[in-house]
């Protein structure tokens, strides 16, 4: 890839009070407020608490500061993992669900689940609605809808294997009344691995279907009437370890495509019609850790930023795949790599509602990388954002 362009991103994170040297595990991008912008839940591995950052707007800046901290006072177990973010309740308030490992499988934990208050602080009630899945090395977890009703349900996602007699399977919840969770087991109840979770209804039949990057080999689970079925074989999906998945329409024709890195290559697959996918692009790359799927350029095309993790210690230069000509180019770009830490993962918002993404992009390690590796919090953008002047 001599001589590929670079995407000429601009990094916002410092002017807006991103951290600068950081562990990092899961982003999410969400309205946590109701004030109509996008706030940021982020989790950090290890002892780090997970961090509500909310964006805040004065006179003379504009930042994200930490209105919430979930911290465990409880169990005192800080093996921290991914987040999800979900109105639990349907009180109009988002809630936060934060998986915890088990110490590579030689402990018991508490996953937690932080419903949200009304005067905006938090409260860690997973015990009362059933969901601290204690033996489990939790990862990733999602919610989604598995009954239709109007209540979220939950699917936890855990690594394996234990290193005692518990097991550590993938696990489904379905929301009773938003007051609790029953687990359900619909064939995702597995004990697979959980390198990364994308739920999707990538069938359009009306029910979410679930990917999940296990420790054997990515699978795609459709959603059936009696439960899922494993459809990685007949959608046309390899048997590879997946580090990353997104779903996304990359060619404007109403399907769902997919996009997926392994270590050391990504894949854009197109859906057709029989609901098979199909690479139209293979790219070589030094150590594929993360994806995110926007549309930093306004160009109303959905764009890939691939997150490259570290290489003999040294972070590696991301890559931005620019989406053309409905789906038929990508354009591949450059991203100037970070100074410290290791890639790890990003999330696509529009800080600044301009019409085009922003990419939060962290890079403290994350999974399979040393927890020791501290990198920054980046806000990447090609817009023209700048802070207001000092008063």
């Amino acid at each position: 890839m001599h001589g590929v362009a670079r995407a000429g991103f601009r990094d916002l994170g410092p002017l807006v009070h991103l951290r600068n040297f950081t562990p990092s595990y899961s982003v999410t991008a969400s309205d946590m407020n109701g004030d109509g912008w996008m706030d940021l839940v982020i989790g950090r591995h290890g002892r780090v608490a997970v961090e509500l950052l909310t964006r805040v707007e004065g006179d003379t800046a504009v930042r994200f500061a930490t209105s919430w901290r979930f911290h465990d006072a409880i169990h005192h177990r800080h093996d921290r993992h991914g987040c999800a973010v979900a109105d639990v309740d349907l009180d109009g308030l988002p809630d936060v669900y934060c998986a915890k490992g088990a110490h590579r499988g030689t402990s018991k934990k508490w996953n937690e689940l932080w419903i949200q208050n009304a005067d905006g602080t938090f409260t860690d009630r997973a015990s009362e609605y059933g969901v601290q899945d204690v033996w489990g090395r939790g990862r990733f977890p999602a919610f989604l809808d598995l009954d239709h009703d109007p209540w979220p349900d939950l699917f936890a996602g855990n690594d394996v294997p234990r290193a005692d007699r518990h097991t550590t399977p993938n696990r489904t919840f379905v929301g009773r009344d938003g007051a609790r969770f029953k687990q359900v087991h619909l064939g995702l109840t597995k004990q697979i691995g959980d390198r990364c979770t994308t739920v999707a209804d990538y069938n359009a039949d009306g029910w979410d279907d679930v990917l999940v990057c296990g420790r054997d080999r990515m699978h795609l689970y459709r959603r059936r009437p009696a439960g899922f079925r494993d459809v990685t074989e007949p959608a046309g999906l390899p048997d590879v370890l997946a580090t990353a998945a997104r779903f996304a329409d990359l060619d404007g024709d109403g399907r769902l495509d997919l996009v997926f890195t392994q270590e050391h290559e990504l894949t854009i697959a197109i859906q057709g019609r029989a609901h098979r996918f199909s690479a139209v692009l293979r790219r070589p790359l030094r150590h594929g850790h993360g994806l995110a799927i926007g549309n930093p350029d306004g160009d109303r095309d959905p764009d890939v930023y691939v997150v490259e993790g570290c290489v003999g210690g040294r972070d590696m230069p991301d890559w931005l795949f620019v989406v053309s000509r409905r789906g038929r180019s990508f354009l591949p770009r450059r991203v100037a790599r970070a100074e410290t830490g290791c890639g790890d993962t990003a999330e696509a918002l529009d800080f600044d509602h301009d019409g085009a993404d922003e990419f939060v992009v962290l890079n403290g390690g994350g999974v399979d990388q040393s927890v020791m590796h501290h990198g920054p919090e980046q806000l990447l953008t090609l817009g023209n954002w700048e802070p207001p002047p000092d008063a």
